[in-house]
């Protein structure tokens, strides 16, 4: 089969991918038979499409937006994974890049051959198309529009500068799509870059969509989309957007409207996160049999065998973020022995997506190691948009209300009559909260990157070995250890992949590749 290297219209009907396979089928055709007769083909293409949204969350996809930041160090002798990212030297041939932008796509097209094959459906046959049936063709184009939503956004994320009134007219400062599913060989057909204002829209108007069509009530673990989902994306797109009332009764009304509640205790955080527990989940996409495992998060973090090391470590500057009183401290790190060319010592890892966890206890299988059921949507981050959504109208003791709600349950000797030992300044307190609770789910950079703020490491940790310290991070220096990237940085913003460069030449690069 020719091989077309062009990201924009692929589609896998039927099938499940943990990436982009450029190889799959040609762009010109769709398999024999492959259309929306019954209500159970719209199922069919459903479960399709959450299998894409599966494979495209956690990983590398997470793991890479965070080396980039504050939290990690490489470990000495590590293997060189996501090296580039770590270093900020990324190009435009950069793997991770190419497949987290494919996989996004992925979705795109598999969200129009869904909603096209709604609107072409003949449902006037009443013994087919039962009103039941109907109801849930219905919530499946929901579920499409949702996730074109949902994947557009996390591309202008990753792909484009953060929203900003100054550039919402700019040629090319947005996303590349298309609305239809019309697969061509032919590249002259294909999409040129949308402005930011244009691919905005796009989003805020599938998500309002979304909620025409989705009926599913919100409960705590969802593990489709639900009315609650869509308020919990549209609360996070509203904050991006600047759109802090949006945000605020987006995410105000998620918290009182009595489906979720906030994990307060080691246990509670521990089930949540190692045992596949449904506490404070919005949306968390399940696994049901082993076809249907995540990626792998927690690789980079932790030794793939025993007495080996792993690729990164939290630095100590990290480490000292979370006071011994916090909940997650005890969760989210272990302090264990590892072997590095410097020696066998003891250091602290990162552990929130733990070596052997439910899946693997379930599954027994090495690729359910490192990961846990993605949880798309938590409780937790609508009580801390609504604080930075607050804080932004300067609306401060609201902020501090929502931004203590989160800390009184995560951190024990926490009072809110006396937040010293934690903030002063609210909006600061609000950053370093998100710092903490977010860790390793893929959000810093684009944390940074809405506040405008720099990247900056610092103290990395030191190895125990039997009482004497030594380094263990791997080449200590100005682009390591000791790395500044000032906002606005061009690396703030992924480039495109080159091979949609070279496939599309419609499609512009972003500044700096």
């Amino acid at each position: 089969m020719k091989k077309i290297k062009i990201y924009l219209l692929l589609l896998l009907v039927g099938g499940v991918v943990a990436s982009c396979d450029m190889d799959k089928m040609p762009y010109d055709s769709i398999p024999d038979g492959e259309a929306f007769t019954t209500p159970e083909d719209f199922s069919r293409f459903d479960a399709t499409l959450y299998a894409y949204l599966r494979s495209t969350t956690y990983g590398d996809s997470y793991t890479a937006p965070e080396l980039q930041c504050d939290g990690f160090n490489a470990v000495t002798g590590f293997t060189g994974s996501l090296n580039s990212m770590y270093s900020w030297s990324f190009t435009d041939e950069e793997s991770t890049v190419s497949t987290v932008y494919g996989n996004y796509q992925a979705i795109i097209a598999n969200c129009n051959f869904i909603i096209e094959g709604y609107n072409n459906c003949d449902t006037t046959n009443t013994i087919i198309f039962t009103e039941e049936g109907k109801k849930e063709m219905k919530n499946v184009k929901g579920d499409a529009f949702f996730l074109r939503a949902y994947s557009l956004y996390n591309l202008a994320q990753y792909f484009c500068r953060d929203y900003d009134d100054a550039l919402l007219d700019q040629a090319n400062s947005g996303v590349s799509y298309r609305l239809d599913y019309n697969p061509s060989s032919d590249s002259h057909t294909y999409p040129a870059r949308k402005t930011m204002r244009e691919t905005y829209k796009q989003i805020t108007n599938d998500i309002d969509s979304a909620a025409k069509y989705i009926t599913r009530e919100g409960e705590m673990g969802a593990i489709y989309v639900t009315r609650d989902a869509i308020l919990a994306l549209q609360a996070r797109v509203a904050l991006t957007m600047g759109d802090y009332d949006l945000a605020i009764r987006s995410a105000e009304e998620l918290i009182n409207g009595g489906n979720y509640w906030i994990a307060s205790s080691i246990a509670d955080l521990e089930d949540m996160w190692h045992n596949d527990g449904t506490q404070e989940s919005i949306l968390q996409l399940r696994t049901s049999n082993q076809s249907e495992l995540p990626l792998q998060t927690g690789v980079r973090y932790l030794p793939t065998e025993e007495g080996s090391a792993p690729d990164y470590v939290p630095t100590q500057a990290l480490l000292d973020f979370f006071s011994d009183e916090d909940f997650r401290k005890d969760v989210y790190f272990m302090r264990d022995e590892i072997t590095t060319t410097r020696g066998t010592g003891m250091v602290y890892m990162f552990n929130k997506y733990e070596d052997r966890g439910k899946l693997y206890d379930d599954y027994q299988r090495e690729a359910a190691r490192f990961t846990v059921e993605p949880k798309l949507f938590r409780i937790t981050e609508m009580y801390l948009i609504a604080a930075e959504a607050y804080a932004q109208l300067g609306k401060t003791q609201k902020a501090k209300d929502m931004l203590d709600a989160v800390m009184i349950n995560r951190i024990g000797d926490f009072d809110p009559s006396n937040t010293a030992p934690y903030y002063t300044d609210v909006m600061q307190g609000i950053k370093d909260e998100r710092r903490r609770e977010f860790l390793g789910e893929g959000m810093r950079l684009f944390d940074l990157k809405r506040w405008n703020d720099d990247v900056t490491r610092s103290t990395p940790q030191q190895m125990d070995v039997e009482g004497e310290f030594v380094d263990i991070a791997q080449s200590p220096g100005a682009n390591t250890t000791q790395l500044v990237r000032e906002a606005g940085n061009d690396r703030f913003v992924w480039p495109i992949p080159r091979q949609e460069i070279d496939a599309n030449p419609q499609v512009v690069q972003n500044p700096g590749y």
